[in-house]
């Protein structure tokens, strides 16, 4: 959204936000669902799993964050028909053996890293497609109309860099899990989505030098917390957080 609050993220402590912690919900929700997938009694099932998606983010984040986690429940509960929707359509497509192998994933939480490149992160899931590993994001974004975000692109392309490093493999495919209005779609890692990733990583490493970028302002200026001190003159915020 805009290079200036990664600027700052990349030299303050980042705090657990309260859009962080429901996207953790929302995470937690989609690790639960394979249970849903199997159940004779689907409704059942979901409340369930929303249940233990709870418990498991109250466990991780604390009690302190219990108020934001419950309204994430909430959440998830009045949309429970689409969730549910979504996932009987997946289901309907490309069967239930294709819908657990995203459900129950090679692994969750992958940590790659590459000297080469200079870029890392956390994959949500690692599945096996087409006998190739592939990257999924698990997103707390609705589903836009067709296809993926922008972004969601962008990240698919470097976790698919660091799988094919990783693995030897030439992974070519990427999925985005919409949890809610839960929606699964595919995109094809392009070599325009790479450039940017890595275009968006020499923009960092020119950050870690103290070069300050410029701000992009839109809505999301009013949450951002750096506001204050984004309206301080270019040069001097760079000495200062040098």
């Amino acid at each position: 959204m805009c290079p200036r609050l990664v600027y700052f993220q990349r030299r303050c402590a980042r705090d657990v936000t309260d859009s962080g912690v429901r996207a953790g919900f929302f995470k937690a929700l989609s690790h639960e669902l394979s249970q849903v997938v199997q159940s004779t009694c689907p409704e059942a099932s979901f409340e369930e799993a929303v249940t233990r998606a709870c418990a498991d983010s109250i466990s991780v984040y604390g009690t302190l964050y219990e108020p934001v986690i419950s309204g994430a429940a909430q959440e998830a509960r009045g949309i429970s028909d689409k969730i549910l929707g979504g996932v009987a359509r997946e289901k309907g497509g490309s069967g239930e053996d294709g819908l657990m192998n995203l459900m129950r994933p090679v692994s969750i939480g992958v940590n790659a890293y590459s000297d080469r490149l200079r870029i890392s992160g956390t994959i949500d899931k690692v599945i096996q497609h087409g006998g190739i590993h592939a990257p999924v994001v698990i997103s707390a974004s609705g589903p836009p109309e067709t296809g993926v975000y922008a972004s969601d692109r962008i990240r698919l392309a470097a976790y698919a860099m660091l799988l094919s490093e990783k693995f030897g493999e030439q992974c070519t495919w990427g999925a985005v899990e919409y949890v809610p209005g839960w929606s699964l779609r595919w995109a094809e890692i392009r070599y325009e989505d790479k450039r940017k990733a890595l275009y968006a990583r020499n923009r960092i490493l020119d950050m870690d030098k103290g070069r300050m970028p410029e701000a992009v302002r839109g809505k999301w200026c009013t949450g951002c917390g750096h506001d204050s001190a984004c309206s301080v003159k270019p040069s001097l915020l760079g000495s200062i957080f040098r």
